[in-house]
């Protein structure tokens, strides 16, 4: 019953607002050529949910009745031949975004029984027996219940530095600034550096986390595509450059990039962080995969590279738990105390237990060793994952990272990765699909796939399951 009742929540209003559009179509009150209703209207007009109306309007869409013009709306068919193609690369005023993400995260009442969705390690991958010893003895630790005031335990922030002076990165550890996550880092970054009507560049695609983000800025968005061989396309960006576009900031995962898994070549970086020099632009580095690399060694963050104009953002969140929710900034000098300064007027900071389990944990060696298995077992799934996503009954293009853990599927051009993700759903499978990582809305017809899951026949049968509702999609 919860079941059905979740699918006409999810399937049956859309349709029936779809159908009563199309019948406006054919009594010619939607001529063709004509304009329709903006989003915000049909809500109005319509009194369904925004969820419900963005969804009707994708049914529009993949029926061919119309046509979406970014920034311009949507209109009936007639127009679409007179619409050039939006282009790889553009400026957006806002963000498209769907109801992808709440689907995924109100999964309501449905069993769960392979979570493709969420890009987070299973359970079997994390080292919860060395995490309850370091807690344990934290406990034993003299004022472990009060507040760890910014910038943070110094203990966990010199273990911090030393390990990313191993890989390039020339900073004391007076200059790492602990927060709640990588995520709040991010927005620290962001409230301090950007202004009304600034451009931000993003990467297409872009982590969904910092679309959700930056839409309370009131920006403009310069999408860059993203190569799913070496990263983002750089080209694209200083094109854009020359032609007299002005920056204030990119958002990168160079590091094993979400959704796709691309690892930025270092011709790339070297041209990334000329440009950024060269235009006056500066850089927001998530660098939360970094470690988590399957060849022999971990390609170090842009901000080994040039300090001054990097914003380096990381956590523990997917190399220990997501439970240990702590990260941490390093800002260019000339930021570091303008942004302590703005943390301690949003916090007091941070759990001082998280903060010294942590400094326990990574002090005594566990952390390296957990990380030794953590990518072996990742790259060995995810290889078992790849060779069952290529037995799928449809044509696929598939991705091959060498680190991370998740897969960037392209299916055939009729798929629909919101209808996948709600059939899936029922099956109790979740998945995120590609348009949840689009400010533009693109990407509807792929998906990324969590490769973290426990081992064996078990879960490749869901995989399996999953390919079959792939292969359901009819063009």
């Amino acid at each position: 019953m919860l079941q059905e009742t979740g699918k006409e929540k999810v399937d049956g209003r859309p349709m029936r607002l779809a159908r009563r559009m199309i019948q406006g179509m054919e009594n010619g009150e939607y001529p063709p050529g004509s304009r329709l209703p903006s989003i915000r209207q049909s809500i109005r007009l319509s009194g369904f949910s925004q969820g419900t109306v963005v969804e009707a309007y994708r049914i529009l869409l993949d029926k061919g009745l119309i046509q979406s013009v970014p920034g311009g709306g949507y209109y009936t068919q007639a127009l679409a031949e007179a619409v050039p193609r939006p282009q790889k690369s553009r400026i957006l005023s806002r963000l498209s975004l769907d109801p992808a993400l709440d689907r995924a995260l109100n999964a309501g009442e449905v069993k769960v029984l392979a979570a493709f969705g969420l890009a987070v390690p299973s359970e079997d991958l994390l080292p919860l027996v060395s995490i309850k010893s370091c807690i344990s003895e934290a406990l034993r630790t003299e004022d472990v219940h009060g507040y760890s005031f910014p910038p943070g335990l110094p203990a966990l922030r010199k273990e911090i530095g030393r390990r990313y002076l191993q890989n390039g990165v020339v900073a004391d550890w007076e200059e790492i600034l602990l927060t709640g996550s990588a995520t709040e880092a991010a927005y620290l970054v962001l409230q301090e550096l950007v202004q009304p009507g600034d451009v931000v560049a993003l990467e297409s695609p872009c982590y969904s986390g910092f679309l959700y983000q930056i839409r309370k800025f009131d920006l403009k968005f310069l999408e860059i595509p993203v190569e799913t061989e070496d990263g983002m396309d750089v080209d694209a960006l200083e094109k854009h450059l020359r032609s007299g576009r002005r920056i204030r900031l990119i958002i990168t995962v160079p590091n094993f990039h979400n959704p796709t898994g691309a690892l930025l070549s270092e011709a790339k970086r070297a041209k990334l962080l000329w440009l950024a020099q060269k235009y006056n632009f500066y850089i927001l580095e998530d660098d939360v995969y970094g470690g988590i690399h399957h060849g022999l060694k971990r390609s170090p963050p842009l901000a080994a590279h040039n300090r001054d104009r990097v914003f380096l953002v990381s956590s523990f969140a997917k190399s220990i738990a997501p439970s240990m929710r702590l990260g941490w900034v390093i800002a260019p000098p000339d930021f570091q105390d303008k942004l302590l300064q703005r943390f301690r007027s949003m916090s007091l900071g941070n759990s001082r237990l998280t903060e010294t389990a942590l400094s326990v944990f990574l002090k005594k060696g566990k952390f390296d060793r957990h990380l030794r298995r953590l990518r072996k077992e990742t790259m060995h799934r995810m290889a078992e994952f790849r060779n069952r996503v290529l037995k799928w009954p449809v044509d696929i293009r598939l991705s091959s990272p060498v680190g991370g853990f998740w897969l960037w599927v392209e299916l055939p051009s009729y798929c629909d990765g919101l209808e996948i993700q709600s059939q899936a759903l029922q099956k109790g499978l979740t998945i995120s699909p590609g348009s949840l990582f689009s400010a533009s809305g693109g990407y509807r017809n792929y998906l990324r796939i969590n490769c973290a899951l426990p081992a064996g026949e078990n879960t490749l049968r869901h995989l399996d399951t999953l390919g079959a509702i792939v292969a359901s999609q009819t063009k």
